[in-house]
């Protein structure tokens, strides 16, 4: 999937001085917060070396980068919201991040409600486990920064325009 110029986990920072710098250097987001935007975007992107590289699932420790891609290669994420954060500094070993990932497979849309748990080993944050709730069908409410005009590029990295993306029905 080509590289999109904004990033897609919603910060409206070019996604090269983003969560770019962490997809090139994984180990090194400072935050549980930063780890789990720069997950998302590797999600959005397809990176699912990635993601394999910066979790420590406890109920399934031998995930491979091909188990993720296979449970994953049809969703096309459109956009995250941070619901809350609880510690997950620079300075703490844990951290609780809640969140709303809305996201398209086919023609349906939804929504991944999770609050996912982080873990500080030898200085680097990894995802290790979170409880999750998928709604079907639901609305994608855009908010202010979220507007793009029909002609923009998609939010989602396609590459292609809004109108031929996101905004089919």
């Amino acid at each position: 999937m080509p590289i999109p110029v904004n990033c897609p986990c919603g910060t409206g920072t070019p996604y090269e001085i983003c969560c770019g710098m962490y997809h090139n250097n994984p180990g090194t987001a400072p935050t549980a917060e930063v780890l789990m935007r720069s997950r998302y975007t590797a999600f959005a992107i397809s990176d699912f070396d990635y993601i394999a590289a910066t979790q420590k699932i406890k109920d399934d420790p031998k995930q491979t980068t091909a188990d993720i891609k296979d449970s994953n290669e049809h969703t096309q994420w459109i956009k995250l919201e941070i619901n809350e954060v609880e510690e997950g500094l620079e300075k703490d070993k844990q951290g609780v991040v809640s969140f709303s990932a809305h996201f398209k497979e086919g023609k349906h849309i939804g929504r991944l409600s999770e609050r996912s748990i982080f873990k500080k080993t030898k200085g680097q944050w990894f995802y290790i486990s979170g409880e999750h709730e998928v709604q079907k069908n639901t609305p994608l409410v855009n908010s202010e920064g979220m507007k793009i005009g029909r002609n923009d590029p998609c939010s989602c990295g396609s590459g292609k325009k809004f109108k031929k993306c996101c905004a089919v029905n």
